[in-house]
């Protein structure tokens, strides 16, 4: 009877020990390949796996100390039990380094004093480890678990593109910037240079090996409260009479929907400007921005006159500003833009581009003659004169005479090259045209064309057309002839005319 109660207690061990055998197998042999697909699935199965287990490593310690089961029993027990502890911590880890992700929060771009753009990304780790990651540390050690850093992103790297993909151009300084660590709700913020004034551009962001792009439309800083200017062509030439067109680009960096007044400062008063919207050609004074809108395209156009004043001379450079200014910061700049001085624009804490006229004279030869149109007889020829002045503003060089005459004529001009001629100077030049000497009678035509140049470059002259005339030559003995015949009728109607009075 005393044995009863101990081969109860055998029996009772070797039905729980014969699951708890079956169990390790099952667990040992309980991977799922879908798992790695559908990892928080996974998880669940782990983690049921895993209580299970541990329910089964305490039973079995109490039974080993109650001494009805083996040592050996046991032990296979605790790697049961261990096997499925890896196995969660396994499928922890992978949930949560699974999908670690980097979020663009904001990219604002920003103008310099300068006049440089640049962009200021704020980056954040949002990889969601959530509950999984809390129990980590009831399945590892606090060590193990600080050197795993679950919570972290190492070695990001971010760059700004024009395009997506390989062929996209980084269009930003530094090229590439280098986050050495990201930690889990923790913004990091990196700011670019922009190599090319752009609106919107592709955030490159590389980490955990994999690259992730997005084209990101680019947030202005409203907080400097200005409308920025800028010009392509910051400097051009101008002939006098002529125009300069500037293309103007203008971006708001103002949360205000105030009108801004447009300016040109510096330039003299006998240069005219107007501000036009290239695609409606209306001309401006004052710009608005519309709800949603942050850039503008316009044109300054630059009138010069006729002839050079005494405000500005040919040749020389004329500086001035460009500017764009609300109500109030015209009446507090009001003093520094009727001063028009440069170094006090330059400091003003508003929108402005400094641009760059070149006046440059024209020259203009001018030719002139008397009489355009001759008559001559065969073996004549045609002589005048003719006068060529510079009605430019700049001196001509190198005045040289072309003209196209009738096949088998002939020209000489004198003099036939002139290799300066002053503004407003003039000289005259001899022309001979002799015709070939069968020439026939009709009407033949002669261009003068002028050759010169101004500055290096060609100038254009109207070209003069001379008509010519050949009339026959005279034949005296028909016409002694018919005289003859015409007294000697004059005188037959005086003498019959007599003869009849008498009668």
């Amino acid at each position: 009877m005393k044995r009863l109660p101990l081969l109860i207690g055998l029996l009772a061990g070797l039905v729980l020990a014969a699951p708890r055998a079956l169990d390790a197998q099952v667990i040992q042999s309980a991977y799922n390949p879908r798992d790695d697909q559908y990892r928080i699935l996974g998880l669940v199965r782990a983690q049921a796996e895993y209580e299970r287990a541990a329910g089964d490593h305490d039973r079995a310690v109490q039974l080993f100390e109650n001494g009805l089961i083996s040592e050996q029993e046991l032990s296979e027990m605790r790697q049961a039990f261990e096997r499925a502890r890896v196995n969660y911590l396994q499928q922890s880890l992978a949930v949560i380094f699974a999908s670690p992700h980097v979020t663009i929060e904001r990219a604002v771009k920003s103008r310099a004093a300068d006049g440089k753009s640049y962009v200021r990304l704020t980056l954040r780790n949002t990889t969601g480890g959530g509950v999984e990651s809390a129990q980590l540390s009831e399945l590892i050690e606090q060590e193990l678990l600080e050197s795993l850093k679950p919570d972290e992103i190492s070695n990001v790297y971010v760059s700004l593109k024009a395009d997506p993909g390989i062929d996209g151009a980084i269009i930003s300084r530094p090229y590439e910037h280098h986050i050495p660590v990201m930690r889990v709700g923790e913004p990091a913020v990196v700011s670019f240079r922009l190599l090319r004034d752009v609106e919107e551009v592709v955030v490159s962001v590389n980490y955990a090996d994999k690259i992730e792009e997005k084209k990101i439309f680019l947030e202005k800083d409203a907080s400097a409260n200005i409308v920025s200017v800028q010009s392509v062509q910051f400097s051009q030439e101008a002939d006098l009479g002529g125009q300069a067109v500037y293309d103007l680009r203008l971006e708001r960096f103002t949360g205000d929907a105030n009108a801004f007044r447009l300016l040109a400062v510096g330039l003299p008063r006998d240069i005219r400007y107007e501000f036009t919207d290239p695609l409606t050609n209306a001309r401006l004074t004052q710009i608005r921005f519309p709800e949603g809108e942050s850039q503008k395209d316009l044109q300054l156009s630059a009138f010069l006159p006729q002839r050079s004043a005494d405000s500005f001379n040919i040749d020389e450079p004329i500086n001035f500003w460009v500017l764009a200014l609300d109500d109030e910061a015209l009446a507090e700049s009001r003093d520094v833009i009727e001063s028009a001085d440069s170094a006090a624009i330059e400091a003003l804490p508003t929108g402005k581009s400094r641009l760059e006229l070149v006046p440059r004279g024209v020259g203009r030869a001018e030719l002139r003659a008397m009489n355009l149109y001759h008559e001559i007889r065969p073996g004549g020829a045609v002589e005048m004169d003719v006068t060529v002045r510079n009605s430019g503003t700049r001196t001509l060089d190198n005045l040289r005479f072309r003209i196209d005459l009738p096949l088998g004529w002939d020209a000489t001009i004198e003099p036939e090259f002139i290799s300066y001629l002053a503004v407003d100077a003039e000289q005259r030049v001899s022309l001979l045209l002799t015709p070939p000497v069968d020439v026939m009678v009709g009407d033949y035509e002669a261009r003068l064309r002028t050759e010169s140049a101004a500055a290096g470059r060609a100038v254009e002259t109207e070209d003069k057309t001379i008509r010519v005339h050949v009339a026959a030559s005279a034949n005296w003995l028909g016409t002694g002839a018919l005289l003859v015949a015409l007294a000697g009728l004059i005188v037959g109607i005086v003498i019959f005319g007599l003869r009849l009075s008498r009668r």
